[in-house]
């Protein structure tokens, strides 16, 4: 992973007393199925609380209701935390792959930059298709078709969307320099 050790954050953590009442709106609406809690990214979203609560709807889709099963979303947000190396974006959806039932070497293998060994063709589909636009700016004739007859278009142009919506949080991860998670 690509660490940002030594440089100073741009990072802030917002107080919600200083807000304005749309930025408040957004921040608590974003806190609200969370326990309260506000991913870093949404810190520095809801300074702009229009990209702020699109950038969430889409998050939800991505997160929650595409054709993926948990654990290739999150295989698939790995690889692209891996790519950015975004360590906050890593650490958080490291304990979610965990959660979601993806093995502990192929995390460790992604956060190291290495493909893993899987011994799961839709695990190696969802990473090899990933891996691909982040190496090479497209995915080949081949992985593209076999992605499709596995999935279905639909759903690999959910996973499109999900890598796009997870590229968009881990630039951001890295331009304000977000620290990985505890």
């Amino acid at each position: 992973m690509n660490s940002q050790t030594g440089t100073p954050p741009r990072y802030r953590e917002l107080n919600p007393a200083d807000l304005d009442a749309e930025q408040l709106r957004i921040f608590d609406a974003i806190g609200r199925p969370r326990a309260g809690a506000v991913p870093a990214p949404f810190h520095i979203y809801v300074e702009s609380p229009e990209l702020a609560e699109t950038a969430q709807a889409v998050g939800a889709f991505c997160r929650y209701r595409t054709g993926l099963p948990p654990r290739l979303s999150e295989l698939a947000i790995l690889t692209t935390a891996s790519f950015w190396g975004a360590e906050y974006e890593f650490g958080v959806h490291a304990g979610e792959a965990r959660k979601a039932g993806v093995p502990e070497f192929e995390i460790e293998a992604l956060a190291d930059g290495r493909r893993p060994d899987f011994t799961d063709d839709d695990a190696a589909l969802v990473h090899d298709f990933s891996a691909a636009i982040y190496q090479h700016k497209d995915v080949p004739d081949e992985l593209f078709a076999a992605a499709v007859t596995r999935f279905g278009r639909r759903t690999v142009i959910e996973l499109t969307g999900l890598l796009g919506y997870y590229s968009m949080l881990a630039i951001a991860l890295r331009v304000f320099r977000v620290p990985s998670p505890a």
